[in-house]
């Protein structure tokens, strides 16, 4: 994520991210912010933000997704999703614990929808009772009852988004693979009206409209829709059309560390904290994704906050690498054990090829990736890499 998209995102979701703020949680802000310029290895200040995937189970197969159909390639095969890979209450609370009086916000997610955990609502007020801010990202088509949902709006859930891909059902499939649009559009209606009802001021719900070529002519009425429904925010950006694991370390050519700035290259080892659904920890949401699930692939955790205290993790040997990398990623030639850590080889600090993997909907069409299987509706196919140019 350039600085340009960081700062949209951080205008986007302020209200999440800077709401319920003590005088612990801005000092720990401020004082992460200067320990992020001075390029501190050890932290005095602890996470801001943290993401707990609660779940990586989700209910559909999105295409540019780890659980994209497995026979799209070789790496997706070796994702590995029980249904037992849920984080129980009492581990999540291990957690929440660590962090409350210092972070501002958690969100509930990374690579599956929290929709999918049995015991999303108690999770979220045990957050919204520590006095966090909590966040889920969804995709919504879940064919849920008003009990369902009346409990989700009271569980102390503060920001909902909600992820759309078009309008009409067969333009919305296209990337949303399994989903109905229409369940997403009742739920995103329902729990508005829950909300308003009650007079509640959260969740507040934003919409994420992924834009592709195939869709655009439906985002006017979108918008005009989410605005009926009584959505709090309506958001819209290119989508992408390649996958996660087109990605991957190893499918790239990496040409060297980018020079040294003002800054830190990244803010994620500084501020941020990804746990998983075992307590696994890594820096970030952003590289190695499609390794963090797939069987006999080095995930390069930096520790289990179930094993460790978050304070060792946070200042241990992994973090302060990963730290000391970002700081100057030329120092990767010279220090050999920064090469095995997890930030190595990511295109924000490095120069790569990566991009050649990559086909933004802004300048491609889904037809140039995908194509319909008439014998299954709903369905995409990839198309092989003769035709798409991509690795796999």
């Amino acid at each position: 994520m350039d600085t340009r998209q960081l700062i949209q995102t951080v205008v986007r979701r302020r209200r999440w991210l800077f709401t319920r703020l003590s005088f612990r949680k801005l000092w720990n802000l401020a004082t992460t912010s200067i320990e992020f310029a001075l390029r501190r290895e050890t932290m005095l200040s602890k996470p801001a933000f943290v993401k707990i995937d609660i779940s990586p189970i989700c209910n559909l197969r999105c295409t540019v997704c780890v659980h994209a159909d497995p026979g799209e390639g070789p790496l997706l095969q070796k994702q590995v999703f029980g249904k037992d890979h849920k984080m129980s209450p009492e581990r999540f609370q291990e957690i929440i614990d660590a962090i409350k009086g210092h972070a501002t916000a958690v969100s509930l997610y990374t690579w599956g929808d929290p929709l999918t955990h049995p015991q999303l609502v108690e999770l979220c007020r045990i957050a919204s009772d520590a006095g966090l801010q909590v966040h889920a990202s969804t995709n919504f088509s879940f064919k849920w009852n008003d009990d369902k949902i009346r409990a989700l709006v009271e569980s102390g859930l503060t920001h909902l988004t909600v992820c759309v891909d078009g309008l009409s059902q067969e333009k919305y499939e296209k990337t949303r693979v399994g989903g109905r649009i229409d369940w997403v559009l009742d739920n995103c209606e329902r729990t508005v009206a829950f909300r308003n009802a009650a007079s509640r001021q959260y969740p507040l719900v934003e919409v994420q409209y992924i834009k592709y070529q195939h869709n655009l002519d439906e985002l006017d009425a979108a918008k005009a829709r989410c605005e009926e429904l009584g959505v709090d925010e309506f958001a819209s950006f290119w989508g992408a059309l390649h996958n996660y694991a087109d990605r991957e370390p190893g499918s790239y050519e990496v040409h060297g560390p980018k020079a040294t700035g003002a800054l830190p290259g990244c803010y994620w080892p500084y501020y941020s904290m990804v746990v998983k659904w075992n307590g696994d920890v890594i820096p970030c949401c952003e590289h190695r994704m499609a390794s963090q699930h797939a069987d006999s692939v080095d995930a390069r955790s930096f520790g289990n906050i179930f094993e460790k205290p978050l304070s060792e993790i946070w200042n241990g040997p992994a973090y302060q690498r990963a730290r000391r990398l970002v700081s100057k990623p030329a120092r990767s030639e010279t220090e050999p054990e920064l090469r095995e850590n997890f930030c190595d080889g990511c295109f924000v600090i490095f120069d790569t090829s990566i991009r050649d993997n990559a086909r933004w909907a802004s300048e491609h069409a889904w037809e140039d990736v995908y194509s319909s299987d008439e014998s299954r509706p709903g369905k995409s196919v990839r198309r092989p890499p003769s035709e798409t140019g991509l690795p796999f």
